[in-house]
């Protein structure tokens, strides 16, 4: 599994990713937010790329994570955040936060309208009045209705001593993607073998946008532009949710 037997080469395969883009992203909209405090959650931290970022910006941070195997790397990472084991929809970490971020698309893996109230309502219980939300989606039924059904490509890294490469396929359901991972890894002279699917809830834009005002949230739609979010983009949407009082 890539959250636990290929874990330790997640950000190698991410390699591509920039995280110093999404951080001032993040930045950005809790100046927009009027937000002051510092105090910041990161649920589904990962090996925690985002929050050690953000702990570098002066935010006092802490990330959750479901993998006890990405965790462990994320701590190696940093010794400055504090990184906790726990479920997106369950976890009571007894505080309230200025900023709660969940990137990446980690937000699908609730995979029912049900499942993703319960997560931000305990989001929601996790703010301070005036925080703010932020979390992003990939794989919105808006989007995912530009896409193809059984969408593949393969990815291919590598770092002198590792050589890797990803096969993906995508298949669309109803109010679901099932995504489908398979990998080679070359190291040491030997040849290593590993598959894995996630099941991934999609959903409305429009629909999510509604629960979280229903919530509580004040909540405004971007792209990673920054630009407003519109029905017809292709990109991903991020959502910016203040807590109202």
């Amino acid at each position: 599994m890539l959250y636990g037997r290929f874990a330790r080469y997640y950000d190698l395969i991410y390699s591509g990713k920039d995280y110093e883009k999404e951080t001032r992203i993040i930045m950005d909209l809790v100046k927009r937010a009027g937000v002051k405090g510092r105090d910041l959650l990161d649920v589904g931290c990962g090996t925690g790329r985002h929050a050690v970022l953000l702990s570098e910006k002066g935010f006092k941070v802490t990330g959750i994570d479901l993998s006890p195997e990405m965790l462990k790397i994320a701590r190696k990472r940093s010794k400055k955040v504090r990184f906790l084991q726990g479920d997106m929809r369950t976890f009571d970490l007894g505080k309230e936060f200025d900023v709660i971020i969940c990137m990446f698309s980690v937000i699908h893996y609730n995979r029912h309208l049900r499942d993703l109230e319960k997560t931000l309502r305990n989001f929601y219980r996790h703010l301070k009045t005036g925080g703010l939300l932020i979390f992003d989606m990939g794989f919105n039924e808006e989007r995912m209705s530009w896409m193809e059904d059984g969408t593949s490509h393969v990815l291919s890294r590598s770092d002198g001593d590792v050589d890797l490469v990803r096969f993906d396929k995508i298949k669309k359901g109803a109010g679901k993607v099932e995504f489908y991972m398979g990998y080679i890894l070359f190291k040491n002279g030997r040849f290593y073998f590993g598959k894995e699917k996630h099941v991934l809830g999609s959903f409305k834009t429009t629909d999510v946008k509604k629960l979280t005002e229903r919530i509580g949230f004040k909540t405004k739609l971007y792209t990673y532009d920054l630009k407003p979010w519109r029905k017809t983009s292709k990109k991903y949407v991020i959502f910016s949710c203040v807590k109202r009082s």
